[in-house]
């Protein structure tokens, strides 16, 4: 038989080894957190909350202002942006990319982050089968609006920023949004979409392309993986869609993300989505 004190030996020991091997508590855990950063709340019009989180660079603003770089699915992308942008920041002199701000916003959940995402269309409904088919449609205008009027004045009383250098990002339905915003004349100078819902709408992007006005000095990165499948990965229809955007004097770029599928492809071109909200203007007599 054991001993007492055995006994209260051994047991004392799995206490402590237990207590090594299991996850520290919530009392005691210190979290990971983002430096200069910050996350508020901002309602729409119709009543619903948005969490909007903002980080910033350490070094003072230049006096024109900080470049903006607007994130869509901001809980997913956030803390990737912040940390990738700084590290480019950081070897600026080779990567050409400098500092920013960077504002993400929190999509909610899926039933609300695609009806802000998805344009209306009268009459149209998804496919069955297709993506998000059965959810409510049509809210982009009234998502754009609440980022123009109600968040951009809010980041410009909270950060020094430039109006004339701002660009709006995202990926599927966030990518259909952000090339929705451009064919409406959107305030945004650069869009960056990647992997974007082009068959929304029934082409919907397509033909907006075609109708819109020119607007010269606006910059736009397509982006999808080659290991995507249709439709998102409809290539030909990408390079049409950034073709139709050069001819209205728009800067327009496709690019082939090697190995990425669906999923992977907004992580892919983060640096890439980076690079052109944040690239430091060219200095005259310095290559």
């Amino acid at each position: 038989m054991v001993s007492g004190r055995r006994l209260a030996a051994v047991l004392a020991t799995g206490i402590v080894t237990a207590a090594m091997l299991s996850p520290p508590s919530a009392a005691v855990a210190a979290p990971w957190q983002i430096e200069r950063s910050d996350v508020f709340t901002l309602r729409s019009a119709d009543g619903h909350e948005y969490r909007v989180m903002v980080a910033w660079p350490e070094s003072p603003p230049p006096p024109q202002g900080w470049p903006v770089l607007w994130l869509l699915d901001g809980d997913d992308n956030f803390a990737v942006a912040t940390v990738t942008a700084r590290r480019l920041a950081r070897a600026g002199a080779r990567s050409g990319v400098g500092e920013g701000v960077i504002v993400a916003i929190d999509s909610g959940g899926l039933s609300r982050r695609i009806f802000d995402y998805t344009p209306h269309v009268p009459g149209y409904v998804i496919p069955k089968g297709s993506p998000a088919a059965g959810q409510p449609l049509g809210g982009a205008n009234a998502f754009l609006a609440f980022l123009h009027d109600t968040i951009r004045p809010e980041i410009a009383r909270r950060w020094r920023v430039d109006t004339g250098r701002q660009t709006l990002m995202g990926h599927s339905f966030g990518g259909l949004l952000a090339l929705h915003a451009l064919a409406q004349g959107g305030t945004w100078t650069r869009y960056v979409a990647i992997s974007p819902s082009l068959w929304y709408g029934n082409g919907l992007i397509a033909r907006q392309a075609v109708e819109m006005s020119p607007a010269a000095g606006r910059h736009v990165l397509l982006a999808a993986g080659d290991r995507e499948g249709p439709p998102s990965g409809a290539s030909g229809t990408l390079t049409g869609v950034a073709t139709t955007l050069s001819s209205r004097g728009i800067y327009a770029r496709f690019a082939v993300l090697k190995g990425q599928s669906h999923g992977s492809s907004m992580m892919a071109a983060m640096a890439d989505g980076i690079s052109l909200a944040f690239e430091q203007p060219v200095r005259k007599g310095v290559e």
